[in-house]
């Protein structure tokens, strides 16, 4: 038993994507939510969060195994709810970033956006994870574990 997550971003990340879920049969058992594949701008990345295979940017595309995690221990930066980690890369640009040491990508909440007038609100960048508003996680990490807790994600650029 497992699940594929499927993460469809579009190529500016300053624009929100969207994130569901099927499990081992091809069912959709997460309904498309929305999520942000941003990163952010800070010296770690050389002030560019575009450039995905340096730390802290936006989510690369490509495929990894995924598996239920722990909470953060920030609130404010991981939510309340447990994370899902991307812990193995499979294909495509994953393969990429973690050979350049892009290895604790998670998909995690936290607190909102205080700015309504920017384009990702209500969420905000992370260092280079995938954001979901708290409850929507919470929602993820109940199907994920009904659903074997270990599986993959698909990111994809649209």
């Amino acid at each position: 038993m497992g699940y594929h997550i499927i993460a469809n971003f579009p190529k500016n990340r300053d624009y929100k994507g969207i994130l569901k879920v099927y499990d081992d049969t091809g069912k959709l058992v997460f309904e498309p939510k929305e999520a942000l594949g941003r990163g952010t701008n800070d010296p770690k990345n050389r002030n560019d969060h575009t450039n995905w295979v340096l730390q802290n940017a936006d989510i690369p595309t490509g495929v990894a195994k995924t598996i239920v995690y722990e909470k953060g221990s920030s609130l404010s930066s991981y939510g309340p709810h447990k994370r899902i980690w991307l812990y193995e890369a499979v294909s495509g640009n994953f393969l990429t970033a973690e050979k350049n040491g892009r290895r604790e990508i998670m998909i995690h909440g936290g607190d909102p956006s205080t700015t309504s007038s920017l384009t990702w609100y209500p969420l905000r960048p992370t260092h280079g994870c995938i954001r979901l508003c708290n409850e929507d996680q919470k929602d993820l990490i109940d199907v994920l574990v009904k659903n074997g807790s270990e599986g993959k994600i698909t990111v994809n650029e649209i």
